[in-house]
């Protein structure tokens, strides 16, 4: 009987390698390989988002990979403190009517 590993964390953002995933095109694991940047725009994307230009080995795809993925439980998170911030601001915006008034 094999026990699933589940992540319990409060980060809502995880870091990967996708070197480690999938081909987009062919399938193939474990062949992506970062490619350098050709090019004005590809140099604007790198260094601006968190996507990589990536190259598969076998097939030769070139394109185009995130380095952060968002987990289900990253976006239950992210809900969570956005739920709170609102309640928060609502607070104390109700507190400081409250002091001028």
């Amino acid at each position: 009987m094999s026990k699933k590993k589940i992540i319990r964390s409060g980060n809502i953002l995880f870091r990967r390698d996708p070197g480690f995933s999938t081909c987009p095109s062919c399938g193939e694991q474990f062949s992506l390989r970062r490619s350098r940047a050709r090019n004005f725009y590809e140099n604007v994307v790198r260094s601006l988002t968190f996507f990589k230009t990536y190259r598969c080995n076998k097939c030769g795809w070139r394109g185009f990979r995130s380095t952060i993925i968002m987990t289900w439980q990253s976006v239950k998170n992210l809900v969570l403190y956005l739920i709170i911030a609102v309640i928060t601001i609502f607070i104390v915006r109700i507190v400081l009517q409250r002091m001028a008034g």
